[in-house]
């Protein structure tokens, strides 16, 4: 079980979800996502995995993420599935340098960094069903 998080970036990164296009959106390819992972890897001392580059790897000792690319060699979006704990620094680092925006899946809102996301609640609901 996952908490979701999608990743998008377009011409401006002012849009609201609904006026997202995808004459705005600007593209992810897979080998840029694959540099990205390998430097937040190098410099939060993370493990990856980017052997295929339609689903590549990032994980620590509290977090891993999946990132979820599809099989074409750009798209307009790509789904974060983590696990573990809440990766801010990851979040911080993607924002930074894919110029990106990231979407809590459980709210259909952007994260902002230094507000509260929807991972506690997820966690509580994770935690929940997985004790059943």
């Amino acid at each position: 079980m996952s908490w979701d998080v999608l990743m998008i970036r377009t011409k401006t990164n002012n849009e609201t979800l609904d006026e997202i296009t995808s004459e705005n959106i600007i593209p992810f390819k897979r080998t840029e996502i694959a540099n990205e992972i390998k430097k937040i890897s190098a410099e939060l001392g993370a493990i990856y995995n980017c052997d295929d580059l339609s689903w590549q790897n990032l994980g620590s000792d509290s977090w891993t993420i999946e990132f979820n690319i599809g099989k074409d060699t750009e798209t307009e979006c790509v789904m974060l599935h983590i696990r573990g704990s809440e990766p801010k620094e990851v979040f911080a680092i993607l924002i930074a340098d894919l110029n990106t925006r990231l979407v809590d899946c459980s709210t259909s809102e952007f994260i902002t960094m230094g507000k509260p996301t929807s991972f506690e609640r997820w966690k509580a609901y994770r935690n929940k069903i997985v004790n059943m």
